[in-house]
């Protein structure tokens, strides 16, 4: 239907009844079905203006009991964008050029009847363009600065926000960002499903709008929002700010109920002051994000956050997130390899690849503090491509000087959830002149088990190039036989924490046996990590493990090192 289709809505502000209808009969017989309703006093036009949002008003000049000037300015102020004519029986040009002036689009004399309808049909296509205008305009701004799924602001909303507000670098300014950071492993537990997942979203969503009435809040990413408050008062004893922040932050964590799961959240705060800590959005954030994620690594109380410690250490974290893309294009990272054992053989038969960054400020940099970071800024895809094609190039250079050994390169969530991941990465195998199966994927458990039916996807697609599936860091997070079944895993490797308590700990040696024995039920390669000595590795040997891997047999090395004990080794 088009503009000039649509019914109009008009009321039509008259004392007398027969002038009402005279007009209402010329209207309905130009627009069939339109809407028009009758105000003759103050009340009645309050009433119809709160009910319908109208066209047009025309109104009558001359009223006893509501003026013209009451009527208008009631318009003017409940439907401010409503146009309207008044309609008088005085023959004067003065008095409709002083209507004008008061705020009438315009202005007919009830002698000259055949006026009105023109009018009316030229001022209600007017204000209907602008409306679709304003509507347009309105979805433009939604679009372009709120997020879809929250309704809150998104990025360029909240950098919009924070350009046009007034702030300064006293002490005084109470304005404050906070960062809420939602555990990526929030819905990992196995009876989770992803019905549920997207439920948890919407409980999360109300529960900080909950929290933060009357602030503004924003979507920054997928699993940090940000809130802009000025309920701290800055000037008031760190203590009580920092309890401040620990309500907020016990309220954030209330239990919750999703389809009959009682779930708790795990929100972070972190915390950044325009003018203290930056001025610019995407400055602050990162401040915030620092600060908060230093707070759960170090697993200080929230008070420390005011610490002038806590912001050095953010402060750190934030020059490794801007530096990190520069690191991987300028080849700032490098990677090492540790040696692994085949306990059958006692022989070297493969190799992890161990990535570490040395930084131009902050110096070497291990993956503990820089895979975080990558998965948070978005760069864990590029950092992982970086991996498989230099540990290609590198293993591909070992075969032509006769070491046919195979590499191990870890691959997250991330990059299992990208439908595009399997094909680049095999790809890039090949382009580095290497036969896939010659690289082995690790994938964590809480890594495989966020997406199963994906993660199983994109795992078969990587074996049917040849690759190897490993499952890495096993009985530390949350898989169980069941997913051992799905997962189209080759080689289980258990993690460090059950072997270094193997020969202290019967309970540990009992789950060490039990796993071992269990994965040759199913096939599987058994792999034990963190061997530092000759007893463990004998103990693994008899209870059947399969491969090794550890101080005990080898530190991680550069390739040159790693190259001359390959030598070495041979030789012996």
């Amino acid at each position: 239907m088009t503009i000039e289709q649509e019914a109009p809505r008009i009321i039509v502000v008259d004392d007398s009844d027969d002038d009402f209808l005279l007009i209402k009969r010329q209207l309905t017989k130009t627009w069939h079905t339109a809407i028009v309703r009758h105000a003759h006093s103050e009340e009645t036009l309050r009433t119809t203006l709160d009910d319908i949002e109208p066209d047009l008003v025309i109104c009558d000049y001359s009223m006893p009991q509501l003026t013209h000037e009451r009527a208008i300015e009631m318009v003017q102020t409940l439907r401010p964008e409503t146009p309207m004519i008044l309609l008088s029986g005085l023959a004067n040009d003065a008095l409709g050029v002083q209507a004008m002036h008061e705020g009438v689009r315009d202005y007919v004399e009830k002698s000259k009847p055949e006026r009105l309808i023109p009018a009316v049909r030229r001022e209600i296509h007017t204000h209907r363009l602008r409306r679709e205008k304003l509507l347009l305009e309105q979805a433009h701004r939604r679009a372009v600065y709120f997020d879809s799924a929250t309704g809150f602001l998104n990025r360029q909303g909240l950098v919009k926000t924070l350009s046009g507000l007034s702030t300064n670098s006293g002490e005084d300014n109470d304005l404050c960002l906070l960062s809420v950071n939602v555990s990526r492993n929030q819905a990992r537990r196995p009876e989770v499903d992803p019905r549920i997942r997207r439920n948890m979203l919407e409980k999360i969503v109300e529960r900080i709008r909950d929290t933060f009435k009357q602030d503004i809040i924003c979507r920054w990413s997928d699993n940090v929002l940000v809130v802009l408050t000025n309920k701290l008062d800055w000037s008031a004893d760190q203590t009580l700010i920092a309890d401040t922040l620990c309500e907020f932050e016990a309220n954030l964590n209330r239990v919750f109920t999703v389809d009959n799961i009682a779930v708790r959240p795990n929100m972070r705060l972190g915390l950044a002051r325009p003018g203290v800590h930056g001025q610019h959005a995407a400055e602050l954030v990162t401040h915030a994000q620092s600060v908060a994620h230093v707070i759960e690594s170090r697993g200080l109380e929230l008070l420390n956050v005011l610490d002038a410690e806590i912001h050095d250490l953010a402060k750190r974290r934030k020059t490794i997130e801007l530096g990190l893309a520069k690191g991987i294009e300028s080849n700032e990272l490098v990677l090492d390899f540790q040696p692994i054992e085949d306990l059958k053989t006692g022989r070297i038969c493969g190799l992890e690849a161990l990535v570490r960054w040395t930084h131009p400020e902050l110096g070497r940099i291990m993956p503990s503090e820089f895979i975080g970071v990558a998965e948070d800024s978005g760069l864990i895809d590029a950092l992982g491509d970086w991996v498989i094609e230099s540990s290609s190039k590198k293993v591909l250079e070992l075969h032509q000087q006769e070491h046919m050994l195979w590499c191990a390169v870890n691959c997250s969530a991330g990059q299992l959830l990208n439908p595009e991941f399997p094909a680049k990465a095999q790809q890039t195998i090949r382009n580095a002149g290497l036969d896939p199966k010659w690289i082995e994927f690790e994938v964590t458990e809480s890594a495989a088990i966020d997406d199963m039916a994906r993660t199983v996807d994109a795992l078969n697609k990587l074996k049917a190039q040849g690759s190897q599936i490993a499952m890495d860091d096993f009985g530390t997070g949350y898989a169980s036989l069941n997913y051992l079944r799905q997962l189209p895993v080759d080689v289980l490797k258990i993690d460090k924490s059950f072997v270094m308590d193997l020969l202290e700990d019967k309970n540990s040696h009992m789950i060490v046996k039990a796993v071992i024995d269990l994965a040759h039920a199913l096939g599987l390669i058994v792999h034990a990590e963190g061997i530092e000595t000759a007893a463990q590795r004998e103990s693994l040997i008899q209870m059947g493990c399969d491969r090794l891997q550890g101080y005990w047999f080898s530190r991680p090395m550069d390739m040159d090192s790693l190259k001359n004990w390959l030598n070495k080794t041979t030789l012996d």
